[in-house]
């Protein structure tokens, strides 16, 4: 995880330079944001390639590269578009018809935001603005299935550019939660305004800590 966003920098360098300078198998390449090894990605790139989905930049990999464990997990699909997925307004189904009956309605968990780890800056009060929403999350837990323990977890990355706002949400690891509660989440946080980075981008790396209501 780490190693995934210390390339922040280097990649908006890398998309202003137009490339980048293939990095050796010792030395890991500081390039792209999330990136995903592509192993077939044909003639071009025979040993695979690193790819930034929300900027289009893209490394060939070196020979020795391929199956370093550097690499970082492959690029979540978006999350539907912003009018889908959140928590609705009315309570209702998110889709307006009516609800999945394999979907169990729970009681909201307590949501906890532990404090968050930051690549390439800082940006301040983030831990209180995820805390305001804190019901919203707790809300999309809750609406799609709930904790399927006492306790879990949803442990987050994003990028906030100088707009404040979050850019590719990801989910890097949850427990005892449903899938569709993960999209709910990054539904959610989509393009949230999140503060102000001190640098351009930042990346945003925090857990979310849930318990079942007693």
């Amino acid at each position: 995880m780490a190693l995934s966003i210390s390339a922040i920098g280097a990649c908006v360098g890398a998309a202003s330079e137009g490339g980048a300078q293939p990095a050796t198998p010792q030395d890991p390449p500081a390039q792209g944001w999330i990136t995903a090894a592509t192993p077939d990605a044909g003639p071009r790139c025979p040993h695979g390639a690193l790819e930034d989905p929300h900027r289009g930049f893209v490394r060939c990999l070196e020979p020795g590269e391929a199956d370093a464990g550097w690499l970082p997990p492959s690029p979540q699909p978006e999350p539907p578009p912003d009018d889908a997925g959140a928590p609705p307004p009315d309570g209702g189904p998110i889709d307006g018809g009516a609800p999945d009956a394999s979907i169990v309605s729970a009681p909201p968990p307590l949501v906890e935001v532990k404090e968050p780890e930051f690549m390439n800056g800082d940006v301040p009060n983030v831990a209180k603005r995820l805390e305001k929403v804190s019901p919203d999350l707790a809300k999309c837990v809750a609406d799609n299935g709930g904790l399927s323990g006492v306790t879990g977890s949803i442990k987050l990355q994003f990028l906030v550019r100088v707009r404040g706002r979050a850019e590719g949400v990801e989910i890097l690891d949850s427990r005892n939660v449903t899938p569709d509660a993960e999209r709910c989440i990054r539904q959610f946080l989509k393009n949230r305004p999140i503060g102000t980075p001190s640098a351009d981008p930042v990346g945003v790396t925090v857990t979310l800590s849930l318990r079942a209501p007693k």
